[in-house]
């Protein structure tokens, strides 16, 4: 036997709590105002106070079960490993390669880019999670078009090569340890800088 209480009918679950995602030109859902803040369960709806949210909590109650829907499908095709591509044949332009002519291949997931893709944004990036055609990002300074060549951003340490120029101590945690990427023991960036709309 069901019991339903009119609590559970007129009275909604609470709001899923607020995180601090600072980016820039996004608005509250209620008032408009600066929103620095989104909804932890869909990480879509933004509102500028804990107010806010619940009083659009009863509206976004069911577009948020959605959302999170959407977000699991899309993390699932972002991690599905693409199929290997055939020998030979650009990865990024599809663009069949004639002898003589060169293609950059990663070694891990097979992905090939001709000259021209090589250099491109989003078609020289390969399908590996962590790096780019064998370079690793850890190693690298955080850039937007570090994913993993279908959507799904770097998010790990970084610990960028210096080149003679070192970057200030302050931008480092304060003691080494292990990178999550690549396991160096070394310091790497506070999670403030490893964002890459910092660097631009």
């Amino acid at each position: 036997m069901v019991i339903i209480t009119l609590a559970a009918i007129f009275i909604p679950d609470p709001p899923h709590p607020l995180e601090e995602d600072r980016c820039g030109f996004a608005f509250c859902e209620v008032c408009m105002k600066e929103a620095p803040y989104t909804c932890s369960a869909c990480r879509t709806t933004r509102y500028c106070s804990p107010r806010c949210q619940s009083a659009d909590w009863r509206v976004h109650r069911q577009s948020c079960k959605i959302h999170q829907s959407l977000n699991e499908m899309n993390t699932r095709i972002a991690m599905t490993p693409p199929k290997r591509p055939p020998l030979g044949q650009c990865t990024g332009c599809n663009a069949k390669v004639g002898e003589g002519r060169r293609l950059a291949m990663c070694k891990d997931c097979g992905y090939q880019a001709c000259g021209s893709c090589e250099s491109h944004y989003s078609r020289g990036t390969c399908y590996c999670p962590n790096s780019n055609f064998g370079k690793k990002y850890c190693q690298m300074e955080p850039r937007w078009y570090h994913t993993n060549g279908r959507g799904r951003g770097y998010a790990g340490d970084r610990h960028p090569e210096t080149h003679g120029q070192p970057y200030p101590n302050e931008m480092y945690e304060p003691a080494k340890r292990a990178c999550d990427n690549c396991g160096l023991v070394t310091k790497v960036f506070k999670k403030e800088y490893r964002d890459p709309w910092v660097w631009h």
